[in-house]
């Protein structure tokens, strides 16, 4: 009896297999069968012939379905095409797309230079708020580490610390069992000298102060030495890779010892690989904890009488934070500092960037403002995109119709048109990688963002960008591939079809998007232009302008008076003034309550010299007795207006009770700030003091030099390090000046404007691409019409206009629709301000001069270049 295949086999042949080959290949297969059976045997056989079955579903021998679509297709009712894509298809898709971005060289370029731009800007924008919503995300125990805050009432305010003494947290580990670890830190005191031999010797910050317990919790790691004992004893110092190679070159540091504050001998314990810049702990150093009382008798101090300390708790899996909070409560036995009427919280670890109690209340508006402007710009280069695509529908029309008369299905007009948007927003979005790869480094610096280059080599880096990739591939190619597969070929083969039924209401809305979105970044610009104008040239109060100061340590008293006198011989005799505190900065402050109104004030103290306010270009209120008679021979306490106002005192304060128990009243300021603006004048007591030296350079204080405006900077710099130098110091020479740090109190307004402008420009660069493109096709379609515009007498004028006002129209529309919105968003931003501007008329006017302006220069070329064309070419070519 013969052999015969399995029959299942041959009905999935048939059933899958074109009847163009089934008869062909059926044979062959049975003639194999046959052999193979003689050969290896049926069982064998069999299975082989199941392989080759199989072998055959493959792309183009898959039997085709067939259409019959009578009604529109009568001569093509036996046409059948593949269900699955053909690669020869494929192939010629790829082809037709090449060509179509070979063909319009022009039109390609904007396409692909707006998308380019849309992705990298917006994927950088969305990196940097991905980086700052995922601070401590990547920390071992991030999801169970809380911090402690106390909350105090102050009168009417709640005054949250989120610094506590040392021995809060030990206390609260030993009698609250749900905590399982903790962790106590300190990012230091401000700078702190430190020493490797006489060559490496500098002045440092950041120098801060940890439990052991800091390197686990918060998973540190470390290049060298071990992180188990690295912090466990005192006179113990682990550095960060930088630190660690401007001390020690590329060697191992590890047991070396490095000098602290001028005295203090510390082993080198570990170096750490570059910490995360998205983590709320940052450190060039870090001193064991239980090093400080051998620091000196200023570490001693705070570590016995201060709080300093960040504490964190990692509490256990089943634990409760209502319950842990209730019970800090509690905690008091053996805790030498604390407030006894406070209220404790537990704040998360990975909220405390951007939630945490204390923090600027706009930092997550801003974040949002970003990436709305991100989700702009991006929306800007596929709109750009669509209309450019759509714009030239009747290049393809007669395609399009030529296809679908010999049987093209919409089907696959459909995806040969996301095949050509595919192409163009793949090669936009490498272009995108490598612009964004290039320019990252520069990006950062110059808008001040603290961002390092690990972010690009991260996950959700590659999954933003596929996923940007995909959705503009999507979006972008959607509504051109819908539009122009539904053209009817009867239509479009008559040559009825025409450009303004081609989408142009659409592209009329896209137009007006752009230059409504490009519109109101540039009011946001001028806004902010103008409110940080305000800012930086409001009169304060004070004169800061050309002020240096020397920061002067401590341990220098015994040279002070002498450098004192070197600098003013040098400067001017007025131009000198002393001061213990680093203005426009973090100012001492005292909580006092009044005695008249009992109110309580959180009151900035300083202390200065009688200089100090001839230099500064204070005024005065009250002037205190004998004022200009001579030197001070007392201490001397003098309050701003705002001290007086609080305490209801009127009149003249020297006839009135101090507005403080225990103070005397001897003098009265006008006000002046020494913080930013965005509050009003903080209740201020200056004490004048009489011996300089002893009393401001207790803890180190500042010689405030005035320059001469005419003065070249580095040389009077030079000159302010040689008389420094000539005074034999203990420590290196290091100066701000104040101008610098009254505009570091707004860095952050400061990076945003720099964002909106570089965002402005993209956005007006987007937005003209598309306008250019668009009137280029206009002058094309339009070549016959103005050939005979000027054979009747139209002159360049007026086919210019013609050619420019419907554009023009729709950048008026803009600006309409751009200016209430802008106005509304830049109101909100300007409350965070307690003295700001007023939006004038002219920031509207002027953003919308310039869109009108811009938009003009953007067409004129074309229109110009069309309106001079000789209309016997144009009537000729057509």
């Amino acid at each position: 009896m013969p052999k015969t295949p399995p029959k299942l086999a041959d009905k999935l042949l048939r059933f899958f297999l074109a009847d163009d080959r089934l008869e062909e290949v059926q044979g062959d297969l049975h003639e194999e069968y046959r052999w193979q059976v003689n050969r290896v045997g049926e069982r064998r056989a069999r299975w082989r012939y199941w392989r080759d079955v199989l072998g055959f579903m493959k792309p183009f021998a898959i039997k085709p379905r067939q259409v019959n679509n009578t009604q529109n297709y009568r001569r093509f009712a036996n046409h059948s095409i593949t269900t699955f894509p053909n690669p020869i298809m494929l192939r010629n898709y790829f082809s037709i797309a090449f060509r179509q971005l070979w063909k319009n060289p022009l039109f390609s370029s904007l396409n692909i230079v707006g998308l380019t731009v849309g992705l990298a800007v917006s994927t950088f924008i969305a990196l940097y708020v991905w980086h700052e919503f995922h601070y401590d995300r990547f920390e071992p125990f991030a999801n169970r580490t809380y911090r402690i805050v106390s909350a105090s009432k102050y009168g009417e305010n709640e005054v949250s610390f989120p610094q506590l003494h040392h021995s809060f947290g030990s206390e609260a580990k030993r009698q609250i069992p749900e905590v399982e670890e903790l962790v106590r830190f300190s990012n230091g005191f401000g700078d702190v000298i430190l020493q490797s031999d006489q060559n490496h010797r500098f002045k440092e910050t950041n120098i801060g102060y940890a439990d052991a317990s800091i390197i686990p919790v918060m998973g540190l790691k470390f290049l060298y030495g071990d992180a188990k004992t690295a912090l466990s004893e005192p006179g113990r110092i682990i550095l960060t890779r930088q630190l660690a190679e401007k001390y020690f070159g590329n060697q191992n540091p590890v047991g070396k010892s490095l000098v602290f504050d001028k005295h203090f001998p510390l082993t080198v314990s570990g170096v750490l690989d570059d910490l995360p810049t998205n983590s709320v702990i940052q450190f060039n150093g870090l001193v064991s904890l239980a090093s400080m009382p051998t620091l000196g008798d200023r570490q001693r101090h705070f570590y016995e009488s201060a709080g300093f300390l960040s504490t964190f708790l990692v509490l256990r899996p089943d634990a409760r934070v209502s319950d842990i909070e209730k019970k800090l409560v509690t905690v008091k036995a053996g805790i030498k500092f604390i407030d006894m009427s406070a209220n404790y919280f537990l704040e998360a670890l990975p909220t405390l960037h951007l939630d945490a109690r204390g923090a600027q209340s706009d930092a997550r508006q801003s974040l949002y403002i970003l990436l709305t402007v991100a989700l702009v710009i991006l929306t800007l280069a596929v709109i750009n995109y669509i209309s450019l695509t759509t714009a030239r529908a009747t290049k393809r029309s007669r395609e399009v119709g030529i296809r679908k008369a010999i049987g093209g299905q919409r089907s696959e007009l459909i995806g040969q048109f996301f095949l050509e948007s595919f192409l163009t927003t793949t090669l936009a979005f490498a272009l995108s990688l490598a612009l964004l790869q290039a320019l990252f480094p520069w990006a950062n610096q110059a808008l001040n963002l603290q961002m390092d280059n690990r972010v690009l080599a991260q996950g959700p880096y590659w999954a933003l960008m596929l996923g940007l990739w995909l959705i503009c591939s999507l979006l972008a190619g959607g509504y051109p591939a819908l539009l122009l597969s539904g053209f009817r070929p009867a239509v479009v083969l008559k040559g009825s079809t025409n450009w303004r039924q081609s989408g142009v209401g659409v592209r009329r809305v896209f137009t007006t998007v752009q230059f409504t979105a490009s519109i109101g970044l540039l009011i946001c610009s001028l806004v902010l232009y103008t409110q940080m104008r305000f800012l930086r040239t409001r009169n304060l109060g004070l004169n800061r302008s050309q002020v240096v100061a020397l920061q002067i340590d401590n341990e220098m008293t015994p040279q002070f008076t002498g450098l004192r006198n070197a600098v003013r011989q040098w400067a001017g005799e007025g131009n000198v003034a002393t001061t213990n505190t680093r203005l426009f900065s973090n100012a001492m402050t005292m909580f006092m309550k009044t005695e008249k109104t009992k109110k309580q004030l959180m009151v900035n103290a300083i202390e200065v010299d009688k200089p100090f306010f001839a230099m500064m270009g204070i005024q005065w209120k009250n002037r205190p007795q004998g004022w200009e008679k001579g030197p001070v021979t007392r201490e001397l306490t003098v309050y701003n207006q705002t001290v007086l106002k609080e305490a209801g005192i009127n009149g003249n304060p020297s006839q009135q009770p101090a507005p403080f128990k225990g103070q005397s009243t001897d003098g009265v300021v006008v006000d002046f700030h020494i913080n930013s603006l965005h509050g009003a004048v903080s209740p201020m007591m200056l004490t004048v003091v009489s011996d300089t030296s002893r009393s401001i350079l207790a803890n180190g204080g500042y010689l405030l030099v005035r320059l001469n405006p005419q003065t070249n900077v580095p040389d009077a710099l030079d000159q302010l390090k040689q008389l420094y130098d000539q005074a034999h110091p203990t420590a290196p020479f290091d100066y701000y000046f104040l101008d610098d740090a009254y505009n570091k109190l707004y860095a952050k307004e400061e990076r945003l404007m720099r964002l909106f402008n570089g965002f402005t420009a993209l956005t007006l660069l987007v937005a003209c691409l598309g306008l250019l493109g668009l009137m280029t096709f206009s002058v094309e379609v339009r070549t016959k019409e103005i050939g005979v515009r000027k054979v009747l007498g139209a002159s360049v004028t007026g086919i210019v206009v013609l050619l420019s006002k419907d554009f023009l129209k729709l950048v008026l529309l803009a600006i309409l629709i751009a200016s209430p919105i802008a106005w509304w968003a830049m109101n909100q931003w300007l409350q965070h301000f307690a003295y700001k501007i007023d939006m004038a008329w002219w920031i509207f006017a002027l953003a919308g001069g310039l869109a009108v302006a811009i938009a003009l220069l953007t067409i004129s070329f074309q229109s110009i270049k069309a309106a001079l064309m000789n209309p016997v070419k144009s009537l000729r070519s057509e």
